[in-house]
């Protein structure tokens, strides 16, 4: 297959049906060699915040020497940056011959009246394959979605599981409480591995331990941030930071938000995780087996490079795109990927540390499965005015449905027909001096067609 090909195969893959449970990407990477067993690998899961912690960690990884392979979903801005080595997407070249070898195995599966791979289990096949033949020497590997039967978690031992922030999300698959949810996203969590875990809510913090302590598997949580210890300099955060051995770190945040202070602590405490099982050559899920039977030996020597001393210039260099981003400085205008209730808070907390002065215009489009009516009792208020879409998804909230429940929040709603319209009406906002920044947030499906509207409209 060519890479049209190979896309076009991805699209029609899931017509054919979906079996809860791991046996069917188990099968398929069985059928390739197994690949994941030959990788170090970082798993990561949880509701907010596991993509800004994947490019925390990462950066820090490469400023340290090592070749990095990153994988993690959905696409924001271009389909093949879920697979990436050191920050480079995998081409369409190698893509076309991996899922062209991964195909044949597909087909044999269904052939022998098997279940045939999802896309999601294929692309996750094709990552580490893809990891695995560049002799990457980390993988940062996200959940797609919860953890005990999402089609990542198939490695028998891991260098760190990391828990995100966790929140209600996607409750019809993964449970309506906290607890059901966490649960299901502690089964990452493997026997004898190290786990760092974000800040959580009491009854989330209380089930990992649980699943940490029934595993043997050593918890490690970022320390409180004391207010004093944040200043804010326009655009920048200077975080300083005392981590868990017990060393002070000058973190210099280019990311914005409240919430990048906590991912950044958590990006810290794996990066000293891992600066432990790579620098010193011990391989902590059992140290009395360096090999442990998953093929994962410790031959990686960077020269006394640590990974300890790259923390601050790796986390100085980090900007996530799609979280608080700045797409325009003139008119300054924002994206984020806020698009549940934990997410949407922790954005209002950001707007009202960064931007306290500001008049703000929205530009709002969320998916119907969200709980949009929470989010907008969270945030609407604080808009001078919102201008509503439908995003370009199946899945894609009327425009229309969300102006009727931001407006009894917020009594200057509008619907704009399309992403231009919307732009052009926000940006008119600030020509006029009725708002001094433009902030779109919610679903990620419209943010990368809505950064290119505004590139064409302010020519930049």
């Amino acid at each position: 297959m060519n890479y049209s090909e190979a896309r076009e195969y991805l699209k029609n893959v899931n017509k054919l049906g979906s079996i809860l449970g791991l046996n069917t990407i188990k099968e398929l990477l069985k059928r390739l060699g197994n690949p994941q067993n030959e990788l170090k690998v970082v798993h990561i899961a949880g509701t907010n915040g596991k993509g800004s912690i994947m490019t925390f960690v990462q950066n820090i990884l490469m400023e340290s020497g090592y070749k990095v392979g990153r994988y993690c979903s959905p696409a924001v801005f271009n389909v093949r940056e879920i697979i990436r080595i050191n920050d480079e997407y995998i081409s369409e070249e190698q893509s076309a011959d991996l899922l062209t070898r991964i195909k044949e195995k597909c087909d044999s599966m269904y052939s022998e009246g098997l279940p045939h791979p999802t896309s999601f289990e294929i692309e996750t096949a094709e990552a580490l394959m893809f990891f695995k033949e560049q002799n990457c020497d980390i993988a940062l590997i996200e959940c797609g979605m919860g953890g005990e039967t999402d089609a990542t978690n198939v490695f028998e031992k891991v260098l760190c599981s990391v828990i995100a922030t966790i929140s209600l999300d996607h409750t019809q698959f993964l449970g309506s409480t906290i607890e059901e949810i966490t649960k299901v996203k502690s089964g990452i969590i493997k026997e004898n591995c190290p786990v760092v875990m974000s800040k959580q809510t009491g009854e989330a913090e209380s089930v990992i331990k649980k699943v940490c302590k029934q595993n043997n598997s050593k918890l490690i949580i970022p320390t409180e941030q004391d207010s004093e210890n944040v200043e804010i300099d326009g655009l920048t955060t200077k975080v300083t930071y005392k981590a868990s051995n017990n060393k002070e770190y000058i973190l210099n945040l280019q990311a914005l938000g409240t919430y990048q202070i906590k991912n950044a602590k958590t990006a810290v405490e794996v990066a000293l995780v891992l600066d432990k099982a790579l620098t010193e050559k011990t391989n902590i899920c059992d140290e009395s087996d360096k090999n442990n039977g998953t093929g994962m030996k410790n031959n990686i020597n960077n020269s006394g490079n640590t990974i300890e001393k790259n923390i601050k210039k790796g986390i100085e260099k980090t900007v996530w795109p799609g979280r608080m981003e700045v797409i325009s400085k003139e008119p300054l205008i924002i994206i984020d990927g806020a698009h549940n209730p934990g997410a949407v808070l922790e954005l209002r907390k950001t707007l009202d540390l960064y931007f306290t002065n500001k008049r703000i215009t929205f530009i709002m489009g969320v998916l119907s499965d969200k709980d949009f009516s929470k989010e907008a009792e969270i945030i609407a208020d604080r808009a001078e005015r919102i201008i509503t879409i439908t995003p370009n998804n199946s899945r894609g909230l009327d425009g229309h449905k969300l102006a009727e429940t931001l407006v009894k929040y917020n009594h200057n709603v509008q619907v704009a027909d399309s992403l231009k319209q919307a732009a052009e009406e926000s940006i008119d906002t600030i020509k006029e001096n009725r708002a001094d920044m433009i902030l779109a947030f919610g679903s990620l499906s419209y943010l990368g067609e809505l950064k290119q509207v505004v590139r064409l409209i302010c020519n930049h």
